[in-house]
C-alpha cells in the first residue's frame, strides 16, 4: 500500500505564522503548475509500470495539501484525481483528503470535489474569535467558517477535520475553551489541536521571535503571547473537553472519534511508504528488496517546477533537491519517534520484524528511564508515552536520536 501526498502552493495571501510552501498566484501560473503537476504523476505512475510495481503500490490514502488546494476550481479537481486515477491503482475504500480552507469554497464547489472522488474535508479554523484570526492574518471570520462548514454538511461530506491552535497572540484560557466549545458543538469526526510555533521568517518572528528588535517590539505589543502557565492550562482544557465529548487522543496533536482516526497520517507515524507530489513535497520509500529506504524531497522552486519537460525520462530522478539513504540506525531512530507521537505507541513486534533486533535491545535504558519517571509505559506488544509524557513529547524524544 501506499500513501500519496500532494502538494498545491498556491494561497491567498500568507497568513503572519505560515512557513510552510505557497504563496499567492496568478491564474496562468497555476494553470503552468497543475499542468507539470500532472506530468509528474504521470512520469512515476509509468516507472512503477515499467518496474512491474503498479499492483505492489496500491494507493489507499491520498492528501491534497498546502498552500489552500481549495482555491482549485472544480474542474481542476477533477482532472487531478482523474490523472491519479489514470496513473495509480487506487484503492475503492481510499480515504482521500483536501485542505480547505473559509472563503475559498461555495457548496457547488464542495458538491464537485465530492464528485471528483474527495471523500474527507481538513477545514482551517484555527479559532472561532474574529478578533484572534484577523491578528493571525486568516482571510475568513468564525461566520465565514461556519457557511464552510454547513456547506460541506450539505454537499454529503460525512468525514471532517477541523484544526484549532492555542498560544496564539491575545489568546486567553478563556478565548480557547470558547473555541473548543464552539468546535465541540458541530461535532466534527476529527480535530486536530496544535500549539502556535514561531518559526523563523515569518512576520510573527519578527514581532514575537527571540531577535533584539523583536524583544523591543514584544514589550510594546497590544496582543502578548499566553505565559507558560496559561499554555499548559490550554492543553488540560484539550485532553478534557474532547476526551469527555468521545475524541480518542491518538496522537499528539490529533483527536478522533472511533473509526476516524486519518488514515494517511497514520503512515508517517507508522514508517509507512508514501509518495510525495508537487514542489517541495517529501517522500518515504523502499528503494530495494533488502529493506533499504530513502528520504525524497522535490525542489521547492515552483516557476522551476512548472517548466519541467516530463517528457524527458531524467526529469523524475533531477526534480528531486533531497535524495537520502536512510542508515538502520536513522530507520530505527525514526520508528521510535514517530511511533511514540501516537497514543498506540511503537508496535515491538514492528520493529523486530523491520530491525531484527528487540526494541528493549536498542531503546531499553531510555524506555526504563522515562517510565520511572511516569513518563512512559511498556508492555508485551508496545511502548508507549503516557500523558504526562507527551507534555515533554519533544525532550523525550530527544533521548531516541543520540
Amino acid at each position: 500500500m501506499l500513501g500519496l501526498y500532494i502538494h498545491i502552493p498556491f494561497c491567498v495571501r500568507k497568513c503572519r505564522y505560515c512557513d510552510f510552501l505557497s504563496a499567492p498566484a496568478c491564474d496562468s501560473e497555476r494553470e503552468a503548475y497543475m499542468k507539470s503537476l500532472h506530468g509528474q504523476i504521470k512520469a512515476f505512475g509509468e516507472r512503477l509500470r515499467q518496474k512491474q510495481l503498479e499492483k505492489h503500490y496500491i494507493v489507499d490514502s491520498i492528501f491534497i495539501g498546502g498552500g489552500t488546494p481549495s482555491l482549485l476550481s472544480s474542474d481542476q479537481m477533477q482532472e487531478l484525481m482523474d490523472v491519479v486515477r489514470d496513473s495509480f491503482y487506487v484503492a475503492a475504500d481510499a480515504e482521500i483528503t483536501a485542505e480547505c480552507n473559509p472563503g475559498t469554497v461555495t457548496k457547488k464547489k464542495l458538491c464537485a470535489y465530492k464528485m471528483a472522488g474527495i471523500n474527507r474535508l481538513s477545514i482551517g479554523l484555527q479559532s472561532a474569535d474574529n478578533e484572534e484570526l484577523a491578528l493571525l492574518g486568516r482571510i475568513h471570520t468564525w461566520e465565514e467558517f461556519l457557511y464552510t462548514f454547513e456547506a460541506a454538511r450539505n454537499a454529503g461530506f460525512t468525514n471532517i477535520n477541523i484544526d484549532i491552535m492555542s498560544a496564539l497572540p491575545g489568546q486567553t484560557v478563556t478565548s480557547y475553551q470558547n473555541t473548543l466549545k464552539s468546535v465541540l458543538a458541530l461535532h466534527p469526526e476529527h480535530i486536530s489541536a496544535y500549539s502556535l510555533i514561531i518559526e523563523e521568517g515569518t512576520p510573527f518572528f519578527d514581532e514575537y521571535g527571540e531577535t533584539d528588535c523583536a524583544k523591543k517590539k514584544k514589550k510594546d505589543a497590544a496582543k502578548l503571547l499566553p505565559s507558560e502557565d496559561e499554555v499548559v492550562q490550554m492543553d488540560e482544557l484539550t485532553w478534557k473537553l474532547l476526551g469527555e465529548a468521545g475524541y480518542e487522543h491518538y496522537e499528539i496533536s490529533n483527536y478522533a472519534l472511533p473509526e476516524s482516526a486519518c488514515r494517511h497520517n497514520l503512515k508517517y507515524w507508522h514508517c509507512e511508504e508514501y509518495l510525495g507530489v508537487g514542489t517541495g513535497a517529501a517522500s518515504y520509500l523502499k528503494t530495494n528488496s533488502s529493506g533499504d529506504y530513502c528520504r525524497l524531497k522535490v525542489i521547492t522552486d515552483t516557476k522551476a517546477f512548472s517548466e519541467i519537460d516530463w517528457n524527458d525520462p531524467s526529469s523524475l530522478d533531477k526534480c528531486f533537491m533531497e535524495c537520502d539513504v536512510l542508515s538502520l540506525q536513522e530507520q530505527m531512530e525514526e520508528m521510535a519517534f514517530l511511533g511514540l507521537r501516537t497514543k498506540e505507541g511503537v508496535r515491538l513486534s514492528s520493529f523486530y520484524e523491520r530491525f531484527g533486533k528487540s526494541f528493549n535491545e536498542v531503546y531499553g535504558e531510555v524506555v526504563k528511564k522515562y517510565t520511572a519517571m511516569g513518563m512512559m509505559k511498556a508492555d508485551e506488544t508496545h511502548v508507549a508515552l503516557t500523558l504526562k509524557g507527551m507534555e515533554v513529547a519533544n525532550w523525550i524524544m530527544a533521548d531516541f536520536c543520540d
